[in-house]
């Protein structure tokens, strides 16, 4: 079973793992969001942050909170149409 840890492990760089948890603290608390969450509050987000943030950054948050729900069983809530649409 520890190889398997291992593996998955290895399967994201550290720099990676680091920038999606920067995503979610940046949700949670910069933010005030809640996880899981809903597609609603991804567009609410967006919207919050459109005129301070690139695209690109709200792209990599967006890949950190994708990666959070995948990781802990949740549908995710960034595929939702009209998040992709505001974005």
């Amino acid at each position: 079973m520890a190889n398997i840890e291992d593996y998955l492990h290895a399967a994201t760089r550290d720099n990676t793992r680091k920038s999606y948890r920067a995503a979610i603290e940046h949700f949670e608390v910069s933010w005030g969001g809640f996880l899981p969450a809903t597609a609603d509050s991804i567009t609410h987000y967006i919207a919050d942050y459109a005129d301070s943030l690139s695209i690109n950054t709200l792209r990599k948050r967006l890949a950190g909170i994708a990666a959070w729900h995948q990781d802990q069983g949740f549908p995710d809530p960034t595929k939702a149409p009209h998040v992709k649409k505001v974005l």
